[in-house]
């Protein structure tokens, strides 16, 4: 039996890539857990349409100025998106491996790491595009 759910919240492992101290010119992978919530299309449209809107305003004045105006509202619409799909984490922990509560301050300390950003945006294209599922994983 299918159980149609709009909210539906899933537990999803986010992978972050990140120079190792310990061997120069390599990378490290990092794996933890996000609880996010998969939004439906007509939120995910309105979403991106927004967001190509603010693209085309750099487009169209790409005085330096308008530029980093620009940047800062992507920024600022990306950490929204974030905030709204992100729900709870876990195995995040501090330099002496004590637990970080996921709180507000301290995701949003998390995504000023724009290696934890990309990891994130990573995890939910995974978790809505379902090629893993297709190919049997």
């Amino acid at each position: 039996m299918f159980k149609l759910v709009h909210n539906l919240t899933v537990w999803w492992p986010v992978n972050v890539i990140e120079p190792d101290p310990d061997k120069p010119g390599s990378y490290v992978e990092h794996t933890f857990d996000v609880e996010l919530e998969i939004l439906d299309r007509d939120y995910a449209t309105n979403r991106d349409k927004m967001r190509g809107e603010l693209l085309k305003s750099a487009e169209k004045n790409p005085s330096e100025e308008n530029l980093k105006h620009v940047q800062a509202e992507l920024e600022e619409f990306d950490t929204a998106s974030f905030t709204r799909v992100i729900k709870n984490w876990r195995g995040v922990v501090d330099e002496k491996e004590k637990v970080i509560p996921f709180t507000n301050e301290t995701f949003a300390a998390a995504l000023k790491l724009e290696r934890i950003r990309i990891g994130l945006n990573r995890a939910y294209q995974e978790a809505i595009s379902q090629d893993k599922a297709r190919l049997g994983n």
